[in-house]
């Protein structure tokens, strides 16, 4: 499912704890791993800027054996330039099935840390997209970061307000429910001054969730739950280490034009889930 995976790395000290994640990939199929950081231009320092780049690769290679010795095929890429183009020229020339970006939760408040630079990544790379959670230490917060593994997950969220660019996750959803380990919850969300669609919410839901017993899913739940999207999206399953949450990015909630609306935006900072955004046709 994500055999070919193009991770967009920021050398931050949570780097570690995010390749230290990964590994857990090859439940995914996960064979082969491109290692991306951007370094900044020194202008007029060239012989600086040619150091500089020298120690970053030194560094991803670094890592790049640790994953190399696990049995994955890896490559190391630090191109100079402005860091959103860089990454974008590297996932043309991957043509990568997923894009990883690490995402880690502040020490202090509970909503997850994005950098700006990932989020323009989100909103122009094209593909799906996967947030993979690094967290504080449990031991030692403020000393250290641990990445939640990126292995299969016990639980899948697919929450959809039945639009064409919702379903562009399904197959996604469905090559997971081929797991028969994982459970799935199918959510739709009613506004809460229309309460009155339950019933036929509920039977569309269920001609989804009988799509994917047919594909080997053993245990699929149908929720309709009524009120703020992200809300019940967290409440589903959001919060949980151990779910992955699958989302389309355009939906009749999200603004056309914009490939994360405001209910992704507030599942992503708030979920302790990792979060596998699939982007609309543009």
């Amino acid at each position: 499912m994500f055999e070919k995976v193009l991770v967009s790395m920021d050398l931050s000290p949570a780097t570690e704890a995010l390749v230290s994640s990964l590994p857990g990939l090859r439940e995914f199929g996960t064979r082969e791993i491109a290692l991306v950081h951007v370094a900044k231009p020194l202008s007029g320092r060239a012989a600086e800027s040619l150091t500089a780049t020298g120690y970053l690769r030194t560094r991803l290679n670094g890592l790049a054996d640790g994953l190399r010795n696990v049995g994955f095929s890896v490559t190391v890429s630090v191109p100079t330039g402005e860091p959103v183009a860089e990454v974008l020229k590297a996932v043309d020339a991957m043509d990568p099935d997923v894009v990883l970006v690490g995402s880690r939760s502040h020490t202090l408040v509970r909503d997850a840390f994005i950098g700006s630079v990932a989020w323009d990544i989100v909103r122009s790379v094209g593909r799906p997209v996967l947030l993979q959670r690094i967290e504080p230490n449990r031991d030692d917060p403020e000393a250290a970061l641990e990445g939640r593994g990126a292995g299969l997950p016990k639980h899948v969220l697919y929450p959809t307000d039945f639009s064409d660019t919702g379903k562009r996750a399904l197959p996604w959803l469905l090559a997971i429910a081929r797991d028969a380990s994982t459970s799935l919850t199918l959510l739709h969300v009613l506004p809460p001054a229309s309460p009155e669609g339950k019933s036929e919410a509920e039977s569309r839901l269920e001609e989804l969730a009988q799509e994917l017993r047919e594909q080997g899913a053993t245990e699929v739940d149908c929720l309709v739950r009524t009120g703020t999207p992200h809300e019940a999206i967290l409440k589903s399953g959001g919060k949980s280490v151990d779910s992955l949450v699958v989302m389309g990015t355009h939906g009749r909630e999200f603004i056309p034009g914009v490939v994360l609306g405001s209910v992704g935006r507030q599942v992503v900072r708030q979920a302790s889930a990792r979060v596998l955004l699939v982007p609309g046709a543009a």
